[in-house]
């Protein structure tokens, strides 16, 4: 029993779906069609999704200035391990923004600043679990301590660029998500005061951490500086 488990974990839910119709066609004649349609609608899909991805990176290449492209890696087994690493994690996305994120990293995967990081797969990875509101917490957020509430900053700020309404518990939520991803941490409140003293402010009340005052880790000021790569030092009209 443990055995069987075991293989059904290891399977996709592709793969799931189509044994159980498969496994359907004798009591269920029209399971075996249905099997056939779900492959074919399947790779239907995802051929669609990386036409996408892909023709957003071709786009956001041209647009960066040839020189901060590393042709070299361009044009090495590298970048077709990381293209096919991209689309590996981007070929189910039906959200167009996280498409368009896949699209950024490729692209910054193409500067000269980046070839060699080390940490491509980790920001690969961590992009693959992070949606809008994530990368805005992300972009919103500083490195450096910043003596402000960092969640009704976020609400604020993304009610107004978006034109989307957020609750603070949403917003909170996804605080506490990326907290846990190792992206932003909440400052300690001895660096805080020892921060504000610095500055001949107050230190903090006993409520410090009701303030919510949030910073990107250094994980999270590395991936969010990959990611912009794609976007800064374009080409001069």
């Amino acid at each position: 029993m443990d055995n069987e488990k075991v293989l059904i974990k290891e399977k996709s839910t592709k793969e799931i779906i189509l044994s159980v119709l498969k496994a359907g066609a004798s009591s269920f004649p029209i399971a075996s069609s249905l099997a056939s349609l779900y492959s074919d609608y399947q790779s239907q899909k995802q051929y669609k999704i990386i036409e996408d991805v892909l023709n957003k990176f071709f786009g956001m290449i041209q647009e960066l200035d040839d020189r901060v492209k590393n042709l070299e890696y361009m044009n090495s087994q590298d970048f077709v391990y990381d293209l096919i690493q991209t689309i590996d994690y981007a070929k189910d996305e039906q959200d167009e923004y996280r498409r368009n994120m896949f699209a950024k990293y490729l692209t910054s995967c193409c500067h000269v600043d980046n070839v060699k990081n080390g940490s491509k797969r980790i920001f690969l990875d961590l992009m693959g679990k992070m949606d809008k509101l994530d990368y805005f917490i992300l972009k919103t957020l500083s490195i450096n301590y910043i003596d402000k509430n960092g969640v009704n900053e976020v609400v604020s700020k993304y009610k107004y660029e978006n034109h989307i309404d957020v609750s603070q518990r949403e917003v909170l939520n996804h605080f506490y998500y990326l907290t846990s991803l190792g992206i932003i941490e909440m400052p300690d409140k001895e660096y805080v005061d020892k921060f504000r003293k610095e500055h001949g402010e107050k230190p903090t009340r006993s409520a410090y951490s009701k303030e919510r005052i949030y910073r990107r880790t250094t994980l999270g000021d590395d991936l969010y500086k990959f990611i912009e790569k794609s976007a800064i030092e374009q080409v001069q009209a």
